[in-house]
């Protein structure tokens, strides 16, 4: 029976035998088997093997433990067609002595065949006549239906390899197998993506033949961890339902859904987590009876307990008796989980990674892996799913460490024999811990662009005795690991944490790294307020956040060993070539990287700036990441928050309440992009120019020379410009992510973690790098040909900073050359399609070498095969070859009898004899020797390239920052197509000196850069001139109007285009003119601080005193509805004075809008400030309640009430309650507030003239009081009286 089988969803599931697996974690005397299977090659395969495809693997479906097979009917007795299609079958395979179930799913009537689709997936085309069949009633597999269920996809598998299971089969014992003997051998495989091992399929004369190399195969059953939001409770000491909402939380198809902090370290503190019915009862009693020690007697691995000062959550002490009844696997994986409890373990044994104990119950409710059968929780992928499942859990905010697998059986096995060793494991070791702050690659990382960022923290608290003080010193280190760009610094802060929270905002780090009880409450606070679900790490002062001392040392230590490379970055050169045992302090800090050797040598202290700096180089070695990092890190210095100069500021300051409520770089609905300024203006075509716009747009240009230089580069990419931008992005469009790329070559150089050499990896590691690297250079070549093309711009432009950064030599970085020898290095092409380099000559002086010496024997075969000829007097005597011997003389059989007696004779054949001759047998030795070496260099020549490459990452690195600016101008100029209506370049006036002239701003038919006419309907923004500024004009307007009609969206506006027009964009209106902004100030929304026991009131009037004591008269502020947290009277009188406070005293430009008309009258004759409304038309409707038509222009003049009645039309409340609200309205009006309206008063004109009268005469009182003497003052008193009476008959009622 032929087999003719085909995978139907195009994966490869995996089997192997489970006695090496589920075997590995019961102690005891098990059978010969090895689950730690060595790799089909060295391990770094050859080159050559990737050609060679692999088989595709069978799947098998055992017997059920629980029945025997029954005997095959007879074959041939009948015939079947159409009429089975759609029937339950099972299938007799003889080899397997098996039944195997499925179901007929088509008919070919050609060649009569019928397709069975087995229960795991796979097709077969079958002749049903002639095989052992039986049809089944119409029943699907309940089991089966639970995996269908659970996953969508269907994926049954056996425990059968061929790595693992041949393994096992062999003598060679090892302890790994004991682990769980006797708990069963289920397994379900992971039935994701395809699965890495193979199993071999044969044909035997025509029998169907699954290959199963050890027996005892049985099939594996899935657990349904869907199930999990049926809960029996296991409660904690404080909050027993905590891991019960983290493991029982159904995450979707996402996988990427975050944990909360607290919940996850309740999920990975093992056995106090909170297990589903099924699952609680297959292993509930069993870690309740074994694992006792992690209850009320848990200590750490110093024997310290839950409470006590030192107290170590992360290690677990494990008694004696506990480590005794251990197997020397079941010892291994606990020795590596006790001193990292709050980590998920991927442990390598063989091909597969495995989740153990606490860890499977992670695995199976993160990563949909299924259970194995059997008491013990454990479960598994292959080595081709582990990027992808790494990805998940360490985005969800799980700290993944990886344990690899450093030696092969065979390895192990020679270790026992030549040292004595009487271990029983294979070796492991700890390659790799990986966070979502360390990820460097991944599916999920490849398609978004964002920078996770790692920040570590220090501050000058409790160093600090004066906790009154109003400043507060950081030091900080932020680090994409990605990209290997770090960024240093060290500030002062106000008691508020302004500058924090505005590199918070920005950024937004997905971890932070902070050492134990060093930073102040406050500061805890705003990291908990700033940041959206961060995992924390805390480090023990000195010892592992290290201090300014101990940092420098270890930088020093580790750019010592990388002298040789250049460093990122402009180097200090001071004595480069000084010893480097040399005393002098230059020579200390000559060969790292700018930045770095400023910090060492400033003249202030930098002490908190470089302990930060420590901190992270700690926390990325126990990644296995601070060497290959460091050794081609692009270091910044951390951008400056405050300025001691204003005129050496170079960027405008926007801080957390800026960038949040102008929804600059996040929308306030769901932090995304939609609807910012940010997603206005990216039409950028590469990630690394996403990540540059955003830097841009978090921090505009301050200077006025610099906004001009970028608006003439973006001017120049324009019209003349316009059809050789878009060739540039069309060249650049199919890139990925270079910089990342780079940053991931750069760091493979390294030899370490998961790179290292001693690591036994299954899957063909060096073909993906390979891949890597050619795509590396093909990138630099487009990159570097698409600025050549863009070139011609210049002839039309005489934009400085274009000029500059096209000009090969200048910010465009000479690579004609370096690319030019890696082109004739060797063939790309051919080295992508055969995944081995084959080095043209010149390229590597090594391969040449041995190449030299191997074509050097060969051509002393060819001298020695003319010497025999002349010996022998026949030039027909030529080398042949016969099976695996080669340069075989080959003599006519007439020439025998002269032969020399110390030929050897090998072979023959008819007329001939075949020959060795000493001299040949020792050219072969030499030949066989060379033949390596050339194929070991060949081996290695890769990382020589790489190496070779890395060494000009400086160049690489100008490269991909030229390409990214570029592609963001050429984003802007495109940008402003997008607008509605007209646009203009703005005009900017660059400040000489305060005396000279005030700030402006003067807008005309000023439009909104985000808002369009497909979101609000054509034509219905209105745009609006605004004049702020300037000699002669008010510094502020003081903006009122109807609610809903338009204030707060003017606000936004005016400042979106403040930062279009730093930017060096172009901004929607006629015309725009601006002396640049060094700050722009926001307060506008509603929002409280719950965490940080902040009402809203306070929030707001934080954010204002933030304003007041650091505005200066270059700033901006937009001020929404100041004061309507409180009663009316204390809103209105803090509104007024923070207004006056602004005009009179800062003296900046700014928008104050306010629905305290008082205000309006109060400020109305103040020539400092414009008094402005809304516009809007007001009319009668039903019960004669107002109906506003807003008009949404800006108007000159107070408005003459908010009209907040026809809101709540608007929102639909009844019209009953809007008529009394329209009449209370009223009352309140002529109570507390400006009545301007005759017609809307009920007072008669003679009454209020008789009304201004008393008023006349009070104040006529008043004044006579002050200037009369004591024996006058009886008559006033009179006159008092008399007023104070006619007063009294105005009020109603009286």
């Amino acid at each position: 029976m032929a087999s003719s089988r085909r995978l139907s969803n195009g994966r490869s599931p995996l089997v192997r035998k489970q006695s090496q697996i589920t075997s590995f974690f019961t102690p005891g005397k098990g059978s010969k088997n090895d689950p730690n299977p060595s790799p089909s090659a060295t391990l770094t395969p050859d080159p050559s093997a990737l050609l060679s495809k692999p088989k595709k693997p069978l799947l098998v479906i055992p017997p059920s433990p629980a029945s025997n097979p029954r005997t095959p009917s007879s074959v041939g007795s009948k015939s079947y067609k159409e009429e089975v299609i759609g029937r339950r079958i099972r299938v007799f395979w003889p080899l397997d002595k098996a039944w195997y179930e499925g179901s007929v799913r088509s008919y070919d009537e050609v060649s009569g065949k019928h397709t069975v689709q087995y229960d795991d997936a796979e097709e077969e085309i079958l002749d049903l006549g002639s095989e052992k069949i039986e049809f089944l009633p119409e029943e699907a597999p309940k089991s089966l239906r639970r995996l269908r269920r659970l996953s969508g996809s269907v994926g049954v598998v056996t425990p059968s390899t061929d790595g693992d299971a041949e393994e096992s089969c062999g003598d060679g014992s090892t302890d790994d197998e004991e682990w769980g003997k006797g708990m069963g051998v289920d397994r379900v495989e992971d039935d994701t993506d395809e699965m890495g091992l193979e199993e071999e399929e044969e044909e035997i004369g025509g029998s169907r033949k699954r290959r199963s190399r050890c027996s005892g195969s049985e099939k594996r059953k899935k657990i349904n961890t869907r199930t999990l939001e049926s809960v029996k409770k296991i409660k904690f000491d404080d909050e027993e339902n905590i891991a019960s909402k983290a493991l029982g939380k159904t995450m979707g198809s996402s996988p990427v859904a975050p944990l909360d902090a607290v919940k996850r370290e309740r999920v990975l503190d093992a056995f106090d987590l909170t297990l589903s019915s099924d699952v609680a009862d297959r292993f509930g009693k069993r870690q309740a009876e074994k694992f006792r020690f992690l209850g009320e007697g848990r200590k750490d691995a110093h024997g310290r307990r839950p409470g006590d000062s030192d107290y170590d959550p992360k290690t677990l002490y494990l008694p004696q008796e506990f480590l005794r009844s251990l197997s020397g696997g079941q010892r291994q994986w606990w020795e590596f989980k006790s001193k990292h409890m709050d980590k998920v373990l991927f442990f390598k044994m063989g091909k597969f990674y495995e989740l153990f104990e606490m860890d499977a119950h992670i695995g199976a409710k993160e990563l949909d892996l299924q259970y194995m059968k059997g008491e013990q929780p454990h479960c598994g992928f292959p080595e081709k799913n582990f990027s992808m499942n790494l990805e998940k859990l360490a985005r969800k905010g799980y700290r993944v460490l990886v344990v690899e697998q450093t030696e092969t059986p065979e390895q192990l096995e020679l270790r026992r024999k030549e040292m004595g060793s009487k271990d029983k494991v294979v070796k492991r070791e700890i390659c790799a811990m990986v966070t979502k702050g360390t990820l460097t690659e991944g599916e999920l990382l490849s398609r978004n662009p964002d920078a996770s960022y790692l920040m570590s923290i220090i501050e000058n608290y409790p160093m600090s005795t004066d906790q009154s003080k109003e400043h507060t010193v950081f030091g900080i280190c932020i680090v994409d690991v990605s990209t290997s760009k770090f960024m240093v610094g060290q500030f002062e802060d106000d008691k508020e944490r302004h500058c924090l929270c505005s590199i918070l905002s920005e950024l937004r780090p997905v971890e932070i790294i902070k050492p134990s009880e060093m930073l102040a409450p406050e500061t805890e606070s705003i990291l908990k307020k700033n940041l959206r679900n961060p995992l924390i790490n805390v480090l023990v002062p000195v010892v592992e956040f290290w201090d300014a001392e101990k940092t420098i040392d270890e930088i020093r230590s580790i750019y010592r060993l990388s002298r040789h490379l250049q460093v990122s970055g402009p180097r200090d050169d001071r004595n480069y070539g000084a010893p480097a045992d040399s005393d002098d302090a230059e020579n200390k800090t000559g060969f790292l990287p700018s930045v770095l050797s400023e910090l060492i040598t400033a003249e202030a202290n930098r002490s908190f700036a470089l302990s930060a700096l420590g901190g992270c180089l700690f926390y990325l070695r126990q990644a296995f990441l601070d060497e290959a990092l460091l050794k081609c890190a692009n270091f910044e210095s951390l951008p400056c928050t405050g300025f001691s100069n204003a005129f050496e500021k170079p960027f405008m300051v926007l801080d957390t309440a800026a960038l949040e409520n102008l929804e600059i770089l996040e929308n306030c609905r769901n932090g995304g992009p939609s609807g910012t300024l940010f997603a206005q203006l990216d039409h950028c075509t590469t990630a690394f120019g996403k990540r540059l716009l955003k830097s841009w747009l978090a921090r505009p240009f301050y200077n006025a020379r610099s906004i001009i230089e970028r608006q003439d580069a973006i001017a120049g990419l324009k019209v003349d410009g316009l059809s050789s931008a878009l060739k540039f992005r069309q060249e650049l469009s199919r890139l990925p992510d270079v910089e990342r790329l780079l940053s991931r070559l750069f760091a493979c150089c390294e030899a370490n973690g998961r790179n290292a050499h001693r690591v036994v990896l299954y899957e063909d590691a060096a073909k993906k790098q390979l891949q890597e690297f050619i795509s590396a250079l093909r990138c630099c070549e487009v990159m570097a040909q698409a600025c050549s093309s863009l070139s011609t711009v210049l002839a039309k432009t005489e934009s400085t900073m274009l000029h500059h950064l096209l000009t090969p030599g200048e910010g465009l970085p000479e690579i004609s050359s370096i690319l030019k020898h890696f082109k004739g290095a060797f063939d790309w092409s051919e080295a992508d399609h055969s995944g081995r380099i084959i080095p043209h000559e010149g390229c590597d002086v090594e391969f040449d070498t041995a190449c030299k010496t191997l074509s050097d024997i060969e051509s002393g075969l060819k001298r020695y095969l003319k010497e025999q000829r002349k010996v022998l007097g026949d030039a027909s005597i030529d080398y042949v070859t016969v099976g695996k011997e080669s340069y075989l003389l080959e003599v006519p059989e007439s020439l025998r009898g002269i032969v020399p007696r110390n030929y050897e004779l090998r072979s023959s054949k008819k007329g001939y004899f075949r020959y060795w001759t000493p001299e040949i047998k020792e050219y072969l030795a030499e030949l066989s020797q060379a033949e390596a070496d050339k194929e070991s260099k060949l081996k290695n020549i890769l990382q020589r390239l790489i190496g070779l490459f890395s060494e000009h990452h400086q160049e690489w690195r100008r490269l991909v920052s030229v390409v990214a600016e570029l592609d963001v101008l050429i984003s802007i100029a495109i940008a402003s197509d997008y607008y509605e209506g007209p646009t203009c370049r703005p005009c900017i006036k660059e400040i000489q000196q305060p005396s000279e002239t005030l700030p402006y701003l003067s807008a005309k038919a000023l439009g909104h850069p985000v808002l369009r006419s497909d979101i609000l309907g054509k034509g219905s923004f209105v745009p609006n001139d605004i004049s702020i500024g300037g000699a002669g004009c008010p510094s502020f307007i003081l903006l009122t109007g109807p609610n809903m009609g338009g204030k707060s969206t003017l606000l936004r506006q005016v400042c979106l285009a403040i930062i279009l027009a730093q930017i060096g964009a172009d901004v929607p209106a006629e015309r725009f003119e601006l002396s640049p902004v060094d700050r722009i100030f926001v307060r506008m929304g509603a929002r409280d601080h719950i965490m940080s026991g902040q009402s809203t009131f306070l929030t707001e009037l934080s954010e204002t005193a933030a304003m007041l004591s650091s505005a200066t008269q270059n700033s901006f502020a937009a001020l929404d509805e100041l004061g309507r947290g409180t009663s009316t009277s204390d809103g209105q009188a803090i509104a007024g004075s923070v207004l006056e406070y602004f005009v009179h005293n800062t003296q900046c430009r700014g928008l104050f809008s306010t629905h305290y008309h008082r205000i309006a009258v109060d400020y109305g004759k103040d020539s400092k400030i414009s008094v402005c409304h809304m516009a809007c038309q007001v009319g009668k409707g039903i019960g004669d309640v107002e109906e506003v038509t807003f008009l949404y222009r800006l108007t000159p003049g107070p408005c003459a009430k908010s009209y907040g009645v026809n809101v709540a039309r608007l929102a639909g409340i009844p019209n009953c309650v809007l008529e009394k609200a329209a009449t209370k309205s009223i009352e309140f009006e002529s109570t507390y507030g400006k009545h301007k309206h005759e017609s809307d008063t009920k007072v008669s004109s003679s009454i209020k003239d008789e009304e201004i009268a008393v008023i006349q005469d009070l104040l006529h009182a008043t004044k006579s009081w002050k200037n009369h003497h004591e024996d006058s003052q009886a008559i006033d008193l009179c006159l008092l009286s008399e007023i104070q009476h006619r007063a009294r008959l105005l009020v109603p009622g009286n």
